[in-house]
């Protein structure tokens, strides 16, 4: 049986806790939307939800846009953007209330219009009745008066500590190349808490300094472990023919000393007024079942092969 509760969670203000008894979701209902948590009950939060640690942003090209009290603030957990990232339109300042439609699996939160970006986002949130399953419909609308084009980015801050596998692409082209990855400037892949092997990449947290990678996965599963649980994320990717912004990649992480970010993206695609477009994430919780050599291709296998 599926449990609704109205909560105050830490300093995130009023809240909607989901829970089967086997997990717990806690999702802002002050603005956002943001998950911001995710974890077995009582057990330990997989996501970020430290908002101490984000400035509020509201400069002049963002005061310009959308005027002089707005602000934006990441504020941690999971959230929907578009993409490409452009600034200041993306820094949507979300911090109105959120409406809530309560469902028999979930809920489903929609914020207010994006009225300068012409933009209605909206996420379905489902928990399985017996099983650490949830899945996450986002989507936005197009109610602009003219066609859009962007991809839905869903992104989700992960708690400190974790280490990241990104199962890499085997499909076999014969003499044309399988993968792609995409790399932003600030990232340096000398640094040794990176390992790209033959089946597999593994993100280490940085102690300092900030990475971010992109790639075009064509298995859409991707897994996060911090302490004693592995954070599961799947997603379905158009692979190889689908049109992804960044360079063609369906995923990008970003790391640096607070969080792991996992960050996954639909086709970017043309969105007519009055169109919308859909994205579905599903996520899976399940305890470490051994230990692991992350920059060791076999060891992980066996790792995975016993989740």
């Amino acid at each position: 049986m599926i449990n609704h509760e109205q909560v105050v969670y830490k300093d995130y203000g009023n809240c909607i806790s989901i829970t089967n008894g086997i997990v717990k979701v806690i999702v802002t209902t002050d603005f956002g939307p943001r998950i911001v948590f995710y974890g077995f009950v009582d057990g330990q939060n997989v996501l970020l939800d430290n908002r101490q640690i984000f400035e509020d942003i509201s400069d002049e090209p963002f005061k310009k846009y959308f005027g002089s009290k707005k602000y934006y603030n990441h504020y941690g957990g999971h959230r929907l953007w578009t993409s490409p990232e452009y600034y200041p339109e993306m820094y949507y300042p979300d911090n109105e209330k959120v409406q809530v439609d309560f469902i028999s699996n979930g809920v489903i939160l929609t914020p207010p219009p994006q009225t300068e970006n012409g933009l209605q986002p909206k996420i379905k949130i489902e928990l399985d009745q017996d099983d650490t399953n949830l899945k996450l419909e986002h989507t936005v609308t197009n109610f602009g008066e003219r066609t859009k084009e962007f991809a839905l980015w869903a992104l989700s801050m992960s708690a400190k500590g974790g280490v990241e596998i990104i199962p890499l692409n085997s499909r076999d082209t014969k003499l044309l190349p399988n993968a792609s990855i995409t790399l932003w400037p600030y990232t340096d892949l000398r640094k040794d808490n990176i390992y790209l092997g033959k089946k597999y990449a593994t993100i280490a947290q940085p102690k300092e300094g900030a990475l971010k990678l992109g790639f075009n996965l064509q298995n859409g599963t991707v897994y996060y472990v911090v302490g004693d649980d592995v954070f599961i994320k799947n997603y379905y990717p158009n692979y190889p023919t689908g049109n992804y912004p960044d360079g063609g990649v369906s995923f990008e992480t970003y790391s640096c000393a607070n969080f792991t970010e996992l960050e996954t993206l639909s086709e970017l695609k043309k969105v007519a007024t009055g169109e919308k477009s859909v994205h579905v994430e599903n996520w899976s919780l399940c305890k470490k079942p051994c230990d692991v050599d992350y920059k060791d291709d076999d060891s992980i296998d066996n790792f995975i092969s016993k989740l």
